[in-house]
Protein backbone atom coordinates (compact mmCIF):
# COMPACT_ATOMS: atom_id res chain seq x y z
CA UNK A 1 0.00 0.00 0.00
CA UNK A 2 2.80 2.41 0.90
CA UNK A 3 4.64 1.64 -2.34
CA UNK A 4 1.48 2.24 -4.34
CA UNK A 5 1.07 5.66 -2.74
CA UNK A 6 4.71 6.51 -3.40
CA UNK A 7 4.40 5.43 -7.04
CA UNK A 8 1.27 7.54 -7.53
CA UNK A 9 2.94 10.52 -5.86
CA UNK A 10 5.99 10.18 -8.12
CA UNK A 11 3.77 9.94 -11.19
CA UNK A 12 1.77 13.00 -10.15
CA UNK A 13 4.86 15.03 -9.32
CA UNK A 14 6.49 14.08 -12.60
CA UNK A 15 3.44 15.19 -14.53
CA UNK A 16 3.12 18.43 -12.58
CA UNK A 17 6.78 19.40 -12.93
CA UNK A 18 7.34 18.46 -16.54
CA UNK A 19 6.90 20.11 -19.89
CA UNK A 20 4.78 18.88 -22.77
CA UNK A 21 6.52 19.10 -26.13
CA UNK A 22 5.21 16.32 -28.24
CA UNK A 23 2.38 14.89 -30.21
CA UNK A 24 0.01 12.59 -28.39
CA UNK A 25 0.27 8.82 -28.62
CA UNK A 26 -2.33 7.55 -31.06
CA UNK A 27 -2.88 11.00 -32.59
CA UNK A 28 -1.57 12.74 -35.69
CA UNK A 29 1.96 14.15 -35.68
CA UNK A 30 0.71 17.55 -36.95
CA UNK A 31 0.71 19.04 -33.43
CA UNK A 32 4.47 18.68 -32.98
CA UNK A 33 5.50 21.98 -34.57
CA UNK A 34 3.16 24.12 -32.46
CA UNK A 35 4.19 22.29 -29.27
CA UNK A 36 7.88 22.80 -30.04
CA UNK A 37 7.39 26.51 -30.61
CA UNK A 38 5.21 27.06 -27.56
CA UNK A 39 7.60 25.29 -25.19
CA UNK A 40 10.88 26.35 -26.77
CA UNK A 41 11.87 22.74 -27.44
CA UNK A 42 14.74 22.20 -29.81
CA UNK A 43 13.70 19.96 -32.68
CA UNK A 44 16.20 17.83 -34.49
CA UNK A 45 15.68 16.50 -37.96
CA UNK A 46 13.62 13.38 -38.25
CA UNK A 47 15.22 10.14 -39.35
CA UNK A 48 13.24 7.96 -41.71
CA UNK A 49 13.16 4.19 -41.60
CA UNK A 50 11.35 1.96 -44.08
CA UNK A 51 7.97 1.98 -42.27
CA UNK A 52 8.24 4.92 -39.86
CA UNK A 53 10.15 8.05 -38.90
CA UNK A 54 11.63 9.15 -35.59
CA UNK A 55 11.32 12.79 -34.51
CA UNK A 56 13.76 13.85 -31.80
CA UNK A 57 13.42 16.99 -29.71
CA UNK A 58 15.06 18.30 -26.58
CA UNK A 59 13.04 20.03 -23.88
CA UNK A 60 14.46 23.09 -22.07
CA UNK A 61 15.16 20.78 -19.08
CA UNK A 62 17.47 18.67 -21.25
CA UNK A 63 15.08 15.74 -21.51
CA UNK A 64 15.03 14.20 -24.97
CA UNK A 65 11.73 12.98 -26.43
CA UNK A 66 11.57 10.66 -29.43
CA UNK A 67 8.33 10.22 -31.34
CA UNK A 68 7.82 7.22 -33.58
CA UNK A 69 5.50 8.10 -36.45
CA UNK A 70 4.03 5.73 -39.03
CA UNK A 71 3.92 6.87 -42.66
CA UNK A 72 0.22 7.70 -42.24
CA UNK A 73 1.19 10.34 -39.64
CA UNK A 74 0.02 8.47 -36.54
CA UNK A 75 2.25 8.56 -33.46
CA UNK A 76 2.52 4.90 -32.47
CA UNK A 77 5.30 5.26 -29.89
CA UNK A 78 7.16 7.73 -27.73
CA UNK A 79 10.30 7.47 -25.64
CA UNK A 80 12.04 9.83 -23.24
CA UNK A 81 15.33 10.17 -21.40
CA UNK A 82 16.66 12.94 -19.23
CA UNK A 83 16.65 14.84 -15.95
CA UNK A 84 12.86 15.36 -15.82
CA UNK A 85 9.84 13.35 -16.84
CA UNK A 86 7.89 14.69 -19.80
CA UNK A 87 4.18 15.34 -19.25
CA UNK A 88 2.93 11.75 -19.39
CA UNK A 89 -0.70 12.83 -19.32
CA UNK A 90 -0.20 14.79 -22.54
CA UNK A 91 2.04 12.17 -24.12
CA UNK A 92 -0.31 9.25 -23.45
CA UNK A 93 -3.51 11.15 -24.23
CA UNK A 94 -6.57 8.93 -23.94
CA UNK A 95 -4.34 6.04 -22.76
CA UNK A 96 -3.27 7.93 -19.63
CA UNK A 97 -6.26 6.74 -17.55
CA UNK A 98 -5.45 3.13 -18.46
CA UNK A 99 -1.85 3.72 -17.37
CA UNK A 100 -2.85 5.29 -14.04
CA UNK A 101 -5.36 2.52 -13.28
CA UNK A 102 -2.80 -0.19 -14.01
CA UNK A 103 -0.06 1.43 -11.94
CA UNK A 104 -2.34 2.20 -8.98
CA UNK A 105 -2.25 -1.44 -7.90
CA UNK A 106 1.45 -1.89 -8.57
CA UNK A 107 3.94 -1.81 -5.73
CA UNK A 108 7.30 -0.16 -6.30
CA UNK A 109 9.03 1.17 -9.34
CA UNK A 110 9.68 1.10 -12.23
CA UNK A 111 6.15 1.77 -13.35
CA UNK A 112 5.07 -0.58 -16.12
CA UNK A 113 1.93 -1.48 -18.04
CA UNK A 114 1.75 -4.15 -20.69
CA UNK A 115 -1.50 -5.25 -22.31
CA UNK A 116 -2.92 -5.56 -25.81
CA UNK A 117 -3.84 -1.85 -25.97
CA UNK A 118 -0.89 -0.13 -24.29
CA UNK A 119 2.70 -0.78 -23.26
CA UNK A 120 4.44 1.73 -20.98
CA UNK A 121 7.67 1.56 -19.02
CA UNK A 122 8.85 4.48 -16.92
CA UNK A 123 11.72 4.32 -14.49
CA UNK A 124 14.62 6.21 -13.03
CA UNK A 125 15.15 8.72 -10.30
CA UNK A 126 15.57 12.46 -9.92
CA UNK A 127 17.76 13.82 -12.75
CA UNK A 128 17.80 10.45 -14.59
CA UNK A 129 14.45 9.34 -16.01
CA UNK A 130 13.82 7.09 -18.99
CA UNK A 131 10.87 5.32 -20.47
CA UNK A 132 8.80 4.48 -23.49
CA UNK A 133 5.19 3.92 -24.47
CA UNK A 134 3.53 2.47 -27.53
CA UNK A 135 0.26 1.21 -28.89
CA UNK A 136 0.84 -2.43 -29.94
CA UNK A 137 -2.00 -2.40 -32.49
CA UNK A 138 -0.59 0.75 -34.14
CA UNK A 139 3.00 -0.44 -34.64
CA UNK A 140 3.50 -0.68 -38.43
CA UNK A 141 3.68 -4.15 -39.95
CA UNK A 142 7.21 -5.51 -39.98
CA UNK A 143 8.45 -3.15 -37.25
CA UNK A 144 9.75 -4.66 -34.02
CA UNK A 145 8.35 -2.74 -31.02
CA UNK A 146 11.85 -3.03 -29.50
CA UNK A 147 12.95 -0.07 -31.62
CA UNK A 148 10.90 2.23 -29.36
CA UNK A 149 13.51 3.21 -26.80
Amino acid sequence: MLYSRIARAMLGAGCALSFAAHATLGQNVSTVDSDQSRLRAVAHTATTQSAYSVHLMTLPSGTQVREYVAHDGMVFGVAWEGPTLPDLKSMLGSSFDTYVAATATRCGTPLAVSNSDLVVYSGGHLRAFAGHAYLPQAVPAGVDAGVIQ
